[in-house]
């Protein structure tokens, strides 16, 4: 198996998703703790939103595997429809969630990170139904750093520099990691569009060549 770039990432992005949770996560196991009285107000919510969100950020990656999609087809249908069911469940409740722990400036971003979360997906999910797979890899693509925002964002804010801002720093990383979710995919897609666009003259060009050389 070729070591391509997209594995460093995941790797890293799995090492930065470890790091999260054992610090924003197992101050949850303790009832006594400032975290768990932040959340005891939406914590009917975050049964269905943590879990849910947990299983569509893990899950994903292995969507990403061409080893598995060529290997194993039936189980790579399992995991995008875990995927999708984590997605329409997590990412509706992020809404109420922020409109009850705040701040207000957080209501407008969740909406965003949701309705995008949303769209892409079920693009995506259209996609594959109407038998279009590059279409759907392309917006499963774009479905699934809407789910990253919430490692980055906090991975970000757990940087004390950032944290002794305060609630602008809070409110402008989220945002900001949420613009990046945005755009970013989009640009790595016409990237790759345009590498494939060149590769393709150079090889009908090396086949004129040995053609040439043949007769």
């Amino acid at each position: 198996m070729s070591f391509r770039a997209k594995h460093v990432f995941f790797a890293a992005f799995g090492v930065l998703t470890l790091f999260v949770f054992y610090v924003y996560e197992v101050p949850f196991t303790d009832p006594h703790s400032p975290a768990w009285q932040r959340i005891e107000p939406v914590k009917w919510l975050m049964v269905l939103h943590g879990p849910a969100g947990a299983l569509a950020l893990l899950l994903a990656p292995f969507q990403f595997s061409t080893r598995l999609r060529q290997r194993s087809r039936r189980l790579h249908r399992i995991l995008g429809r875990l995927y999708v069911v984590g997605v329409a469940v997590a990412a509706p409740i992020a809404i109420p969630i922020a409109a009850v722990l705040g701040p207000g400036a957080l209501v407008p971003a969740a909406t965003i990170q949701t309705c995008g979360w949303l769209l892409t997906t079920a693009v995506g999910l259209y996609c594959i139904r109407a038998g279009n797979v590059r279409q759907h890899e392309e917006w499963m693509t774009r479905s699934y750093p809407f789910a990253m925002v919430f490692v980055f964002a906090r991975a970000i804010l757990a940087v004390p520099a950032v944290r002794a801002l305060g609630e602008p720093a809070f409110i402008s990383v989220v945002w900001s990691v949420i613009a990046l979710a945005c755009f970013v995919p989009s640009l790595l897609i016409a990237l790759r569009s345009m590498g494939a666009r060149k590769a393709a003259p150079s090889r009908a060009t090396l086949g004129v060549k040995t053609a040439r050389a043949a007769v």
